[in-house]
């Protein structure tokens, strides 16, 4: 894990029509991931309809903004594990971005608590590198756009 500067999480309103005096608006969690792997692809889509309260932005790894936020991805050719950057705890990445994803969606607490089972976060962390590792050779690519 590693410390991003939350400055990297700000965005101007003035940018987006909005108003110049109230300045820098916090996102207050981003989710980097591959656009080019059909699985990672799916899985955000279906993380986006669980987050109808709109708590996660969702960064392609391929977008220069997920270099800026993250900037430990400059220089890579593929990301090996989504990212999970937060304006207020270090980057998580893997299965512990999964873990604090579902803390913040509405339906993922629940899910969440099969990480108190003893021996399922090693199971889980385990599990997730090994798809990690293969999911381009066993769900292929998509074209990012």
């Amino acid at each position: 894990m590693s410390n991003i500067s939350p400055k990297y999480l700000t965005k101007n309103k003035e940018e987006d029509g909005g108003c110049p005096e109230s300045g820098q608006v916090l996102i207050p969690r981003t989710l980097i991931y591959d656009a080019e792997c059909r699985l990672c692809v799916a899985s955000k889509v279906v993380l986006e309809r669980w987050d109808w309260k709109h708590r996660i932005k969702f960064l392609p790894f391929q977008s220069k903004e997920a270099t800026k936020i993250s900037p430990d991805l400059i220089g890579q050719n593929n990301i090996d594990a989504m990212r999970l950057v937060e304006t207020d705890h270090p980057v998580s990445i893997g299965i512990d971005a999964f873990r604090r994803v579902l803390l913040v969606l509405p339906l993922g607490r629940v899910f969440s608590i099969l990480f108190l089972f003893p021996g399922f976060s090693w199971v889980a962390r385990n599990l997730y590198r090994v798809i990690a590792k293969n999911r381009i050779r066993w769900f292929g690519t998509c074209q990012y756009k």
